[in-house]
C-alpha cells in the first residue's frame, strides 16, 4: 500500500501524531508512506522515518489556496499513491476539493484534528464550516475522528455517521533522552504548558487568574510560541516563557514539573494531557472540548471550569505536590491501559487493510 499523508502546517500537536504513526507503521512491511507537508511553519527532520518527504511552497491565505492544490495534486499525480491521508482541515481543503469535481484512483481518509466547526466563535461561521466539511465528505472514504466528543458533534452537525470512526491518539511509550538540567525551585508547585499562543489553548484564560493571583508556591513554564509570530511575551516573576524546545528535550521539561495545564476553549482531543501522562504528570484541563473525556476527576487530574473564574482560583490554591504526585502515577496507569501508541497505529493500519 502506497499511503500519502499530506499536511498543512505540520508542527506541534499534528507533527507529534503524524512522527507516531508513520514511525508504529514502519513494521507492516506491506505499507509504504509518503509525505506532503507545506515548506514554512512544518517541521523539519522526517528522513528517519520516511525518505519519501515532499514540501510545498505556501503562506496560509486565501490567496495561495489554488497554488497549494495545484503543488499537491502534481504530487499525487507522480507518486499516485493507493490512499490519501489528508491532516488537518486545510489539508483536507487541499486534497479534496478538486475530487468534488474529477475522478479519483485513491481512496481517502480526512482527519481534521479538530472540527473548524467546534471553535469558539459565532455560530454564522460555525454554520459555514460545518456546510464545507458536510460537501467535503462526498468525495471521502473514511473520517477519523479522535474523540467521543468530536465524533458526536460531527454527527450532530449531519456528517455521515457510516464513514466515520473514533481512534483516540497514542504516544509511545518512549522517554526521550536528554542530557538537559532544569534548575526548578523544588520548592514550589511547578506548572506546564505546552502548546501554540494562540486562543484555542486558552493561556490567556489561565493568565487573567494566574497573574492576579500571584502565588508565591507556584511557577508557571510555558512551552511554544504562535503559529504566525515567533515573538515570546517577557517572563516575570511568576511566568517563564520557553519557546518552543527541541523534541528530545520535551520528556526533561514534563518530568520536571508537578503538573500540566491545558486551559483549552476548544479541543478535538489534547496529545499533550497523553504526554503528561506517560510521564506520570497529572493533568489540570478545562471543561472544554474532549478534556473531559480524557480526564478524571482527582484520579487523574483537575477539571476547573473555564467559564468561571473562582473555580480555577480554587484548584490553583488547593494544588498539593503530594496529591499530584498521586495523581500523576494513576495517570500513568490509564496511559497504559487507553493511550499507547501500539493501539492506535493498530487500528488505524487496520482502516488502511480494509478500505
Amino acid at each position: 500500500m502506497k499511503i500519502l499523508h499530506v499536511g498543512e502546517y505540520v508542527n506541534g500537536g499534528v507533527a507529534t501524531y503524524l512522527r507516531t504513526l508513520l514511525s508504529g507503521l514502519q513494521k507492516y512491511d506491506d505499507v509504504e508512506n509518503y509525505l506532503l507537508i507545506s515548506e514554512y511553519k512544518s517541521q523539519q527532520g522526517w528522513e528517519d522515518i520516511t525518505k519519501k518527504v515532499f514540501y510545498y511552497k505556501y503562506k496560509r491565505s486565501i490567496s495561495n489556496i489554488f497554488s497549494a492544490i495545484k503543488q499537491i495534486h502534481a504530487v499525487i499525480k507522480d507518486v499516485n499513491p493507493d490512499i490519501i491521508h489528508a491532516h488537518s482541515t486545510w489539508a483536507g481543503l487541499f486534497v479534496r476539493l478538486p475530487y468534488l469535481f474529477k475522478k479519483r484512483k485513491a481512496k481517502i481518509i480526512y482527519q481534521s484534528h479538530g472540527w473548524a466547526f467546534l471553535m469558539d466563535t459565532s455560530n454564522y461561521k460555525k454554520n459555514i464550516y460545518a456546510l464545507v466539511e458536510k460537501i467535503l465528505s462526498i468525495p471521502t472514504d473514511r473520517i477519523i475522528n479522535i474523540s467521543n466528543y468530536e465524533q458526536n458533534q460531527a454527527v450532530k452537525c449531519g456528517l455521515n455517521k457510516n464513514k466515520m470512526v473514533m481512534i483516540y491518539n497514542g504516544v509511545e511509550d518512549k522517554v526521550n533522552k536528554s542530557n538537559l538540567k532544569l534548575n526548578w525551585d523544588e520548592n514550589k508547585i511547578n506548572l506546564l504548558f505546552v502548546g501554540r499562543l494562540d486562543r484555542q489553548k486558552g493561556l490567556d484564560l489561565f493568565l487573567d487568574v494566574y497573574d492576579k493571583m500571584k502565588l508565591e508556591n507556584l511557577h508557571l513554564y510555558v512551552i511554544g510560541t504562535s503559529v504566525l509570530d515567533d515573538n515570546l511575551p517577557n517572563s516575570t516573576k511568576y511566568v517563564t516563557y520557553l519557546g518552543w524546545v527541541n523534541n528530545k528535550d520535551i520528556d526533561a521539561y514534563y518530568q520536571a514539573c508537578d503538573a500540566v495545564i491545558m486551559p483549552s476553549r476548544w479541543e478535538g482531543f489534547g496529545l499533550v494531557a497523553i504526554e503528561a501522562m506517560k510521564n506520570s504528570k497529572a493533568v489540570i484541563v478545562s471543561n472544554r472540548g474532549a478534556l473531559p473525556e480524557l480526564i478524571k476527576e482527582d484520579f487523574t487530574g483537575y477539571i476547573f471550569n473555564i467559564d468561571d473564574e473562582i473555580s480555577l482560583k480554587n484548584r490553583l490554591l488547593s494544588l498539593d505536590k503530594e496529591r499530584l504526585n498521586i495523581l500523576g502515577e494513576n495517570s500513568r496507569t490509564i496511559y497504559l491501559q487507553k493511550f499507547v501508541d501500539k493501539i492506535f497505529i493498530n487500528k488505524m493500519y487496520k482502516i488502511y487493510k480494509v478500505l
